[in-house]
């Protein structure tokens, strides 16, 4: 088995501890880190944990890394990137049956049994938001059918043609799509994972309370018990891993005092772990493609414009040599003289109606073709 993770300088403690809490109960696993930064933190390099560390920019995987980065912020870029690493994961260790995607703030906390057993039949292995019947009320049912079904947090795949054909659509989609906005209800890359089961086949929803617990579920994995002093189970299911993002603690705020004791427990011995990776030195690194070239910090609005109407614009070599004002058109003083802003709609729509007309050309074509053979 190999596990791959995406990680920023600032996520690279929880990483560490992934790749250690991963070893520790699979000794023969791989673990492979894609960095999310323009150069590679010292840190990475040295940690023992990791198999192998990557730069994302390395692995070309779009035409230009640089405004691939550049459009997307800190959190969508970890979700843009998840594709990209199983890819190239997928295409270098030929050797390796399976392959599993887990994001930086997981802790593996017993080892992943079920997987190569259901593997061995099913190509693609996704794990739901949701996995009981009972729990869903209208609210959970409201939010999950806008946010998606599966948690793009947790996948596996097999070496099959089914999942190289998945990896490579998840790519192309991650390369522009993967973005947050509640307006138009896109939450990056989460939502695409509903369609897995009309595009491909053999695809296997884990049904398993002791895989992924967060603190988006844990409204229905709450009966938590210690069978050992390293074993845990959910519903008599093992525990196998946990998502210990920040707001996990207060996730478990509601539960009856031993379960939620126990949750609380594992977060503080989590806490305490990051604390001894030196989280503290590296959590207030700034992202590398958050900043222009001139040190001023890239805004949400700048990152927005750009992927709107920027994008495919071969006038901007590399956008982070440019300002938020050339996007916004704000300038931040008086005596700053105005930047021309030419925002390329209408070549974008001239490129999307030809793209439509071909469309329309080869369909057209092929209704000539099937009324002369009919």
């Amino acid at each position: 088995m190999i596990i791959g993770t995406v990680s920023s300088a600032s996520l690279l403690p929880s990483a560490m501890i992934l790749a250690k809490s991963a070893k520790n109960q699979m000794r023969d696993c791989k673990v492979v880190v894609g960095i999310i930064e323009s150069a590679m933190p010292s840190e990475a390099l040295i940690c023992p944990y990791f198999d192998e560390v990557v730069l994302i920019r390395d692995l070309v995987t779009y035409p230009d890394m640089q405004k691939f980065f550049f459009q997307y912020t800190a959190q969508e870029a970890v979700r843009a990137c998840r594709a990209p690493l199983m890819k190239y994961m997928y295409d270098k260790y030929t050797q390796e049956p399976l392959m599993v995607y887990m994001d930086a703030e997981t802790k593996v906390i017993s080892p992943l049994e079920e997987l190569s057993a259901i593997a061995e039949n099913h190509p693609i292995i996704l794990i739901g938001n949701v996995i009981r019947l009972e729990s869903l009320d209208l609210d959970w049912l409201s939010s999950t059918r806008q946010r998606g079904i599966y948690h793009s947090g947790f996948l596996a795949l097999k070496r099959h043609p089914a999942a190289e054909r998945f990896v490579a659509w998840w790519s192309r989609l991650s390369e522009n799509y993967c973005y947050y906005d509640d307006s138009h209800k896109r939450y990056a890359d989460q939502a695409w994972l509903d369609l897995t089961h009309t595009l491909f086949e053999d695809v296997y929803a884990l049904r398993h309370s002791g895989y992924l617990v967060t603190p988006g579920n844990i409204m229905e994995r709450w009966n938590v018990h210690q069978a050992s002093p390293h074993a845990y189970t959910i519903d008599n299911q093992p525990l196998r891993s946990l998502l210990l993002s920040s707001d996990f603690l207060p996730a478990t705020s509601w539960i009856d005092s031993d379960r939620g004791e126990l949750y609380g427990s594992l977060f503080h011995e989590y806490s305490n772990e990051l604390i001894g990776m030196k989280q503290q030195a590296m959590s207030n690194v700034p992202w590398s493609y958050s900043i222009f070239s001139s040190g001023e910090t890239i805004t949400d609005q700048t990152k927005e414009i750009f992927r709107r109407y920027y994008y495919e614009n071969p006038e901007i070599e590399n956008p982070f040599s440019l300002s938020n004002a050339y996007f916004t058109g704000v300038q931040k003083s008086e005596g700053v003289p105005p930047v021309p802003i030419r925002h390329p709609r209408s070549k974008l729509e001239a490129q999307a109606r030809k793209r439509r007309l071909g469309h329309k050309k080869r369909y057209s074509h092929r209704k000539k073709r099937r009324s002369f053979s009919i």
